[in-house]
């Protein structure tokens, strides 16, 4: 089969040859480690994806490069990106400086970006010049809203002005549908709303507010994304989300994404009781298992999981989250080719 007819299959419900596989994203860390001093990054991940045998490539649409507007405290660049947002970037990662929306009523007046300074050339080079399955990263109505406001300020607007947030999360879902026409024209299969909306032992906002002023929105993005584009619509989320996996199913997605077994997420449950509707993908352990295991180790896990969660299909191997330079290449490659073996 061509990589992306096992990949269709898998959100058919269908068992294609083998097991598809691949992430969500391949960190450039990560792309350092496997190929010191690359240069081309289609080029090197291309080179993963062929040694993994991956099937699928995810990637953000193109936007414009934020410019520097000065100079910060620790002389770092200060940054602004097209949302207005200000942020620099220090050694342990970009650090917001400046939200665009700084009291709940300028919520109303706030316009998100043009979708139309986004594009998609990325996509149609993978479209094109391969047969992996191409997925667009879109965003959600939570997590997108935290560049906006801030992460302290949506805590703290959830319950003293929930309006505000109603308001932006409505915006988010549009701005999102818009992208995923983009996506979808450049030659995108699948899109994945990127929302992280937990973290270990439950979700950032208690599932109430969230099904107040979140999945509302949430879920006419998925239906618009059916409707405008007729793709099927992942959800990727960290975290444990035990307590909101009705709504998410709810929501209309067609498949899952991280299923963090860290923060108490079962795969094996999940696909018993959605299997039916939902495709899961991740799962495989980023704490210790990938990191500190050792190929024999990965391996037998992968044909484990393999065992239980092939037949029928609706599974995609993936890792937790991401490839990062924390996976030893060596262990990332038999995490992948466990699935290539007579048993596997």
């Amino acid at each position: 089969m061509l990589h992306h007819e096992r990949v269709e299959c898998a959100i058919a419900h269908r068992e294609p040859d083998r097991p598809p596989k691949g992430e969500i994203l391949i960190d450039p860390d990560f792309l350092g480690l496997y190929e010191p001093g690359y240069t081309d990054r289609f080029l090197t991940c291309l080179h993963v994806l062929d040694d993994f045998d991956l099937d699928l490539v995810s990637e953000d649409l193109l936007r414009p490069a934020p410019r520097q507007i000065g100079t910060s405290a620790r002389g770092l660049p200060i940054m602004e990106d097209c949302w207005g947002v200000h942020y620099e970037f220090a050694e342990d990662g970009l650090h917001y400086m400046d939200f665009p929306v700084v009291e709940p009523g300028a919520a109303e007046s706030f316009s998100f970006p043009d979708a139309a300074i986004y594009h998609g050339e990325n996509l149609t080079r993978w479209k094109r010049e391969t047969d992996r399955s191409v997925f667009a990263i879109i965003g959600g109505t939570f997590d997108n809203l935290v560049p906006l406001v801030g992460f302290e300020a949506l805590m703290v607007w959830a319950v003293e002005a929930p309006g505000a947030l109603e308001t932006l999360a409505w915006k988010a879902a549009r701005f999102n549908a818009e992208l995923a026409e983009i996506a979808a024209e450049a030659g995108a299969d699948v899109m994945i709303v990127a929302d992280d909306i937990a973290y270990n032992s439950g979700t950032f906002v208690s599932p109430t507010v969230l099904r107040r002023i979140f999945f509302p929105p949430l879920r006419w993005l998925v239906a618009e994304v059916h409707r405008r584009t007729g793709r099927p619509c992942f959800l990727h989320t960290d975290g444990n989300i035990n307590a909101v996996l009705d709504d998410i199913v709810g929501c209309g997605f067609d498949g899952l994404h991280s299923l963090q077994p860290s923060a108490g997420m079962d795969i094996q449950a999940v696909k018993k009781r959605y299997g039916e509707r939902l495709c899961v993908m991740g799962n495989v352990d980023l704490d210790y298992l990938l990191p500190r295991g050792t190929p024999e180790e990965i391996s037998n896990h992968v044909r484990a999981l393999a065992r239980v969660l092939a037949p029928g299909g609706g599974w995609i191997l993936s890792t937790c989250n991401t490839l990062t330079r924390a996976v030893p290449v060596a262990n990332a490659r038999a995490m992948y080719h466990a699935l290539t073996q007579s048993d596997g």
